[in-house]
């Protein structure tokens, strides 16, 4: 099964990401949009964060929102996201960790995403296949 696929749209970038658990379809997610920032980069920092939403929409939202954020705060490209823990209580607790390497000169990034955006947003869970759809702010 592909991992994601870019859909037609505008100027800005839509996507589907897919998986057979939602934490695999929510890694996928982060692939493309990651993949769209910049690609061909190695591991070699991570950071752990945690994010915590209502529902599964916001889930996904709040954590490549914190995956853009983040990659500025501390000063990295990020390639690669990684779910360590994802707990359902009254609200759902992701611990993730996020792989990159630092800015510098010869780091390019490809496209700047403004933003993650609710519009068009998609979670769509069946037996052992999930499908995420996001529009990115670009």
């Amino acid at each position: 099964m592909e991992k994601y696929k870019y859909l037609d749209h505008t100027a800005d970038v839509l996507f589907e990401a897919y998986g057979s658990t939602f934490e695999e379809a929510l890694e996928n997610s982060a692939d493309a949009m990651l993949n769209i920032i910049a690609n061909n980069l190695k591991t070699k920092q991570s950071f752990e964060f945690e994010v915590f939403a209502d529902t599964k929409e916001d889930l996904v939202v709040q954590t490549l929102s914190t995956l853009i954020a983040q990659s500025d705060s501390n000063e990295m490209i990020l390639s690669k996201f990684k779910i360590e823990k994802l707990e359902k209580g009254d609200i759902y607790h992701l611990v993730g960790r996020a792989f990159g390497e630092p800015f510098g000169k010869n780091k390019k990034v490809k496209t700047i995403v403004k933003g993650v955006t609710y519009h068009e947003l998609l979670v769509e869970e069946k037996p052992k296949k999930v499908r995420i759809r996001v529009l990115l702010d670009v």
